[in-house]
């Protein structure tokens, strides 16, 4: 994987797998606006989510 690849790369923030080309959900943090990525099912479960820059909890 390319440097570039790897930066454009979205992962789940609540499971890490790669998002990138699916139905995932793309959102800002409602604390810090951070841009946040969730997939389908972690939405689904309502996994709770961490944001990293603020560490802000969500359902």
């Amino acid at each position: 994987m390319s440097e570039s690849e790897a930066a454009t790369e979205q992962r789940c923030v609540t499971c890490g797998i790669n998002v990138t080309g699916t139905n995932a959900a793309t959102f800002g943090c409602p604390s810090c606006n951070h841009q946040l990525h969730r997939c389908p099912k972690c939405r689904k479960q309502s996994n709770p989510y961490d944001c990293p820059q603020c560490d802000f909890r969500g359902p």
